[in-house]
């Protein structure tokens, strides 16, 4: 794969059932890259919090903003064996899913403790945001078969996907390009990572690029 030299941190995003990981995955295997996947089994708070999120929804946020902490610390340093990490997560989904998740009072908190985490992580090279129509999100957690993600809602995804996008609209820190899968019947992991692949061969500006399937 040949890649611009300076994307030696590359981050997929996307909402819940976009794809990320799988594309992580083979994009790290192709350049054999380090991978670095959110742990989100290790999350004991996760499958009560589908089921009552008032109750449960700080102490999930909190759990995953120190696992994504603390898994990101111990790769600060990165492998001298491996030019490139590929990330399925970004530590800003903290933040974006606190906003949502949250109420009032125990965002205010949040966000205290994520500002003091923040300044420490490490920025993408790029990010790509794989994005899908709230109907594609569905059907592709429903074929993975999560018993936790059973009951997720349409308007729960389409808070979601809103909160990226007006995050990545201000961002001018680094690239980010948005994979618009809209309209596409039938998005393959082989289409993602091809595009993926080519975007990564070309020079791009700071701030939020579009491409389409």
């Amino acid at each position: 794969m040949e890649m611009i030299d300076h994307y030696k941190h590359i981050v997929i995003e996307g909402n819940i059932g976009a794809g990320k990981t799988t594309a992580a995955r083979s994009i790290a295997a192709d350049l054999n890259a380090r991978l670095i996947l959110e742990e989100f089994d290790n999350n004991p708070f996760l499958t009560n919090f589908y089921r009552d999120k008032e109750r449960y929804a700080f102490q999930v946020e909190l759990h995953f903003l120190a696992e994504r902490y603390q898994q990101l610390s111990r790769n600060l340093l990165g492998d001298i064996f491996q030019e490139h990490t590929v990330y399925d997560y970004f530590f800003i989904k903290s933040q974006i899913f606190s906003t949502i998740n949250l109420i009032e009072d125990e965002r205010i908190l949040f966000n205290s403790l994520y500002q003091i985490m923040e300044r420490f992580m490490p920025k993408p090279d790029i990010l790509f945001y794989i994005h899908c129509d709230t109907d594609v999100l569905l059907r592709q957690i429903t074929n993975r078969g999560r018993t936790f993600e059973a009951n997720i809602q349409p308007e729960y995804l389409n808070a979601i996907t809103t909160k990226y996008l007006s995050f990545f609209k201000e961002c001018r820190s680094f690239p980010v390009v948005l994979i618009n899968t809209e309209g596409v019947l039938n998005v393959s992991k082989e289409m993602i990572k091809s595009t993926i692949t080519d975007a990564l061969s070309r020079n791009w500006s700071n701030g939020l690029s579009q491409i389409s399937l």
